[in-house]
C-alpha cells in the first residue's frame, strides 16, 4: 500500500511491538547492543508504503536528534554511525538501503 497509512491491524501491532524489542537496527549492526527505537516507514516517492515496511530507528538514526549522552552531532556520529536524516548516503554506505535493512530485519522478525 502506498499513500494514506491505514488504521493498524492486529497483525502491525504484533509487528511494532516487535521491532520496539528488538531495539534499532543501526545501532545493532554497529555493535551498540540494544537502542530504544522509533518505529521508522519507508516511503516511495514521498508517500507511505505501509506498517509492514517499517524499521526499528533510534531518534539519531531516524529523526537526527542528538542522544544526551553526546556533546554534538559529530560525537553522536563517531559513536552511532551516521544519522540518515542528517547523512543519508553515509548512513546506507555504513548500514545499507532501507529495503536492504527491511529484508534484514523481516529475517530476525
Amino acid at each position: 500500500m502506498v499513500g494514506k497509512t491505514a488504521h493498524r491491524t492486529k497483525a502491525d501491532r504484533s509487528r511494532f511491538d516487535a521491532l520496539k524489542a528488538m531495539g534499532c537496527i543501526a545501532s545493532r549492526l554497529r555493535g551498540l547492543g540494544f537502542v530504544a527505537p522509533d518505529i521508522h516507514h519507508i516511503l516511495s516517492g514521498g508517500r507511505r508504503m505501509g506498517h509492514q515496511y517499517t524499521l526499528p530507528l533510534s531518534p539519531w538514526h531516524n529523526r537526527g536528534d542528538i542522544p544526551e549522552q553526546c556533546s554534538g552531532a559529530a560525537e553522536a556520529e563517531a559513536i552511532f554511525g551516521p544519522s540518515m536524516y542528517r547523512a543519508k548516503r553515509r548512513f546506507e554506505a555504513e548500514f545499507g538501503t532501507e529495503l536492504e535493512l527491511l529484508e534484514l530485519v523481516n529475517k530476525r522478525l
